[in-house]
């Protein structure tokens, strides 16, 4: 037996009715991320939506999509182990890695006692398994109402085609990477800010927006055959790691290689000291171009900068490290214990004490995106191809002891 309030039992009712185009109504009273796309039915003139369909014209953007973090949200190693950490809550989340009712296996149309870990589901009739693995696919973000949406007004295409100018806004982005919601007597929480961290910052009162910078401009056909235009790619490029299922890791490195680094390292000079003088480096690490704070996004996500002195040999002679980024505390309750990210523009100088060795000496600054430390990655059993870390700024500097 499962007790149900009240005003449930209108939710669950709706269980026992075909729901085709519309939503379940208990979605209605979740916040937009907890809520999946409508179902999406084909656009006349194509044999379906997956990202393959899309990829038989949109070839040269559909292979920047299989390289990039959106195609691979659903199968991502680390998603999935949190899944089966807690899979009572698996339906909070699966909403923006399968944002497409038609991605989903079953739709929730109730909780019993509001408990957010007791969701009462109903099977979808509409599911797409194949549909599922494609994780973030072209049709979430570009097939609405049985008709392909995109930023030009002027389309010459086989399907019907929609302008909407929500794909040059932030807002088209917010719907995942904006999810606030506190669950309360549970230690677990939905804190991914991008969205307003974007809007407090400058590059919002500039005008300029995440495809801006996430999306770089390349004049090329849209589709094959058509008339070049200015496009934006699909790699979506952000922290430079690897989730590991990219098809092609050349054409990986190449748009990361577009993508420039959010964090800039400013060395002050080699100090100008005698030979056994204690000494002082200073770097000053600086979130020069990214329009959200450093990291952002996932709360495990550090930026962490080492500094090194070393001798002749390469032998260390000192060093020391700063890590930038959030600190949770997650059992009993979840508490933020720090943040220390940096806000667009913001700097940060870290600093180094060692003893001046006779003759010549280097001084070494590195800058590491860490996705995931190596104790959680180990509690939730990543292999070791799974990439935790990478290095994206580097700085060395020259000194001599006299």
């Amino acid at each position: 037996m499962i007790r149900v309030r009240p005003a449930h039992l209108l939710f669950l009712s709706l269980a026992l009715v075909p729901c085709l185009g519309a939503i379940p109504e208990f979605y209605s009273t979740r916040p937009p991320f907890e809520q999946p796309i409508p179902l999406q039915y084909t656009p006349e003139g194509l044999d379906g939506i997956s990202a393959k369909q899309c990829g038989v014209c949109h070839q040269q953007i559909y292979r920047e999509w299989q390289q990039s973090v959106h195609a691979q949200a659903w199968p991502d190693p680390q998603f999935q182990a949190e899944l089966k950490k807690q899979p009572g809550v698996s339906w909070l989340c699966v909403n923006c890695h399968t944002p497409l009712r038609n991605q989903l296996d079953s739709l929730v149309v109730g909780l019993i006692d509001d408990d957010v870990e007791r969701p009462v589901k109903q099977a979808n009739p509409k599911f797409e398994p194949e549909l599922k693995k494609e994780g973030v696919t072209c049709a979430s973000c570009h097939v609405r109402d049985g008709v392909v949406e995109g930023p030009y007004k002027e389309v010459d295409a086989p399907h019907e085609v929609r302008y909407n100018p929500a794909f040059r806004s932030a807002e088209l982005c917010a719907r995942c990477h904006q999810a606030v919601q506190s669950y309360p007597g549970k230690n677990f929480i939905c804190t991914f800010t991008t969205g307003d961290e974007w809007a407090a910052g400058p590059f919002a009162k500039k005008g300029t927006v995440c495809q801006d910078c996430h999306m770089p401009a390349v004049t090329r056909p849209l589709a094959e055959g058509t008339t070049p235009r200015r496009v934006g790619r699909h790699g979506w490029m952000a922290s430079h790691l690897r989730k590991g299922g990219e098809t092609e890791p050349a054409l990986w490195h190449t748009l990361a290689g577009l993508a420039p680094v959010g964090v800039q390292l400013k060395p002050g000079p080699a100090p100008a000291a005698r030979a056994g003088a204690q000494a002082l480096w200073k770097v000053r690490a600086v979130n020069a171009r990214a329009g959200h704070n450093l990291p952002s996004g996932d709360p495990e996500r550090a930026v962490i900068v080492h500094l090194f002195a070393l001798g002749a040999r390469g032998d260390t002679l000192a060093q020391a490290e700063e890590r930038i980024g959030q600190r949770y505390q997650w059992y009993p309750v979840v508490k933020l214990l720090s943040d220390t990210r940096l806000k667009p523009g913001e700097g940060r100088d870290v600093v180094m004490r060692f003893k001046v060795p006779r003759g010549p000496y280097r001084l070494v600054a590195r800058a590491v995106n860490e996705r995931i430390s190596d104790a959680n990655a180990g509690y939730h059993r990543l292999p070791d191809s799974y990439e935790r870390r990478r290095e994206v700024a580097r700085v060395e500097l020259k000194g001599m002891g006299r």
